[in-house]
């Protein structure tokens, strides 16, 4: 049974400078412990209820369904609970190295539930990592590792200064594209010849772009509609274009 202090210090967590300062963040539920159990990244603790669906091989300390629902950030605790080590953040130049040249950057994204799919979607498209702004939710929030079902564990994630990073990327020849209303039409751009690397960069659905960030883009991109909505989702606006990305690579791995 953990400790009154292991508990305290599971709850500590939800807090973003406490998983900051400790490199360590909370997953729930079966499939995302399973996943990171998967992942190779440090265990710092494994709990489960009695009536939970925990494998017994994984040797989880058994917690009473009071104590799961004081370490849980959930409303309906699912009685699975990790405290995982987050991982180095490694060479943020890896975009113009990687064989599918494709990266993501957030900028100024606050809904965990985008986030999260975003992070989901972008794992099931191969892109090569995603950049997320300062200013953003924290990818490790609980709500934003619930969302992603596992995928956090198996793509590259960095929390940065997104315009330094941006300009450090077009300096060593990264193509930077803004999502904006002004921009030029996605489906345009996609026929024609791929940049070497590419970062597409996606603001939030309330402010759009910061002007730090727009200054750092190469060009801009829209996604054209035909209906009246003033805009999209963002993890809606971020599948899509990673969407377009994908089928403009497979079509471009047919023809070689």
């Amino acid at each position: 049974m953990p400790t009154k202090n292991e508990i305290l210090a599971v709850r500590a967590l939800r807090n973003r400078k406490t998983r900051s300062d400790e490199r360590k963040f909370v997953v729930e539920g079966l499939k995302g412990v399973d996943e990171a159990l998967s992942s190779g990244w440090r265990v710092h603790g494994l709990y489960a209820t009695a009536d939970s669906k925990a494998p017994e091989e994984w040797g989880a300390d058994r917690v009473s369904t009071k104590d799961m629902s004081r370490m849980s950030s959930l409303k309906a605790p699912p009685g699975i609970l990790a405290v995982m080590g987050m991982p180095d953040e490694g060479d943020l130049d890896a975009v113009v190295q990687h064989p599918a040249p494709f990266a993501l950057a957030v900028d100024g994204i606050s809904d965990p539930g985008n986030l999260g799919t975003i992070i989901r979607t972008a794992d099931w498209f191969g892109v090569a990592g995603i950049w997320v702004s300062r200013d953003s939710v924290d990818p490790f929030n609980p709500k934003v590792v619930q969302a992603t079902m596992g995928a956090i564990f198996r793509l590259p994630i960095w929390s940065v200064d997104l315009p330094e990073t941006l300009h450090k990327l077009s300096s060593q020849g990264a193509l930077i594209q803004g999502l904006e209303l002004a921009g030029q039409s996605l489906w345009t751009f996609e026929e024609q010849a791929a940049p070497a690397s590419r970062v597409a960069v996606l603001g939030s659905e309330s402010h759009g772009l910061s002007e730090e960030v727009r200054e750092a883009c190469s060009e801009f991109i829209h996604i054209p509609g035909g209906g009246q909505s003033e805009s999209l989702n963002a993890s809606m606006a971020a599948g899509i274009v990673m969407a377009a990305w994908h089928a403009t690579s497979l079509s471009a791995q047919e023809q070689n």
